[in-house]
């Protein structure tokens, strides 16, 4: 019986000891951000908060970690009432997201979207996709630019036969989605008010077609390369 007594107690005081340390390896789990390195639970790895954990600080963070970082899926609450539920890369808003953002008097306004480096970019993970072109459309370029000249929002379209730009020629427009208000020609380009996003048109040129839908308010120049001589 004594010896029964006494191999319980060693096997209460391994179990306490194992505790210890477990609880002194959590303690040592570092968390990188200062709004939330006051308290952490979860996962680590090589002294750093990497797993699933709860981090806590004037902010409270539950998700994934990797290094020490909020870095996955997972839900941020400031300290005034704001709330991320999205994703996280090297402790920013990145990816696909909800933001809860309160006001003073009660009120709240829900942005859900995408960020990339903890800014907002709008609905779509891509401001602009080409949505379908025929074989002779070699390739189309779309890249955003600051309006300073234009009111308004505006497409500047070029087109080129295998490269060679080409004088403004003769081509079909048609939205899809959204509005334009008019289309003009500029030197070796022709211009397009846009009245509204969504903006998606069907552009026709020498029997080919191409599609594109533009979803983030914005200027935009547009290339398009054709496989004519």
């Amino acid at each position: 019986m004594k010896r029964l007594i006494q191999n319980q107690f060693m096997a209460l005081l391994t179990i306490s000891f194992i505790n210890i340390g477990l609880v002194s390896a959590q303690d040592n789990c570092k968390v990188l951000l200062d709004a939330i390195n006051a308290q952490y639970e979860g996962e680590c790895k090589k002294g750093l908060a990497d797993g699933f954990g709860t981090a806590k600080g004037a902010d409270i963070y539950v998700g994934d970690f990797k290094k020490g970082l909020p870095d996955g899926t997972g839900k941020y609450t400031w300290a005034n009432g704001n709330v991320f539920e999205g994703t996280f890369k090297k402790g920013v808003k990145e990816g696909k997201g909800t933001l809860i953002i309160k006001s003073s008097d009660g009120n709240q306004r829900v942005q859900t979207g995408y960020w990339r480096k903890d800014v907002y970019i709008g609905e779509y993970e891509n401001p602009y996709e080409v949505t379908s072109r025929s074989a002779g459309v070699l390739s189309v370029s779309i890249s955003p630019f600051e309006n300073k000249v234009t009111d308004g929002d505006v497409l500047i379209i070029s087109i080129s036969h295998k490269g060679r730009l080409q004088q403004p020629p003769q081509f079909s427009l048609s939205e899809t989605v959204g509005s334009f208000m008019s289309r003009f020609t500029v030197g070796m380009t022709t211009q397009v008010i846009v009245g509204s996003f969504p903006f998606g048109f069907s552009l026709g040129y020498m029997n080919e077609r191409l599609e594109i839908k533009i979803y983030q308010k914005g200027s935009y120049k547009i290339d398009i390369d054709y496989n004519i001589q």
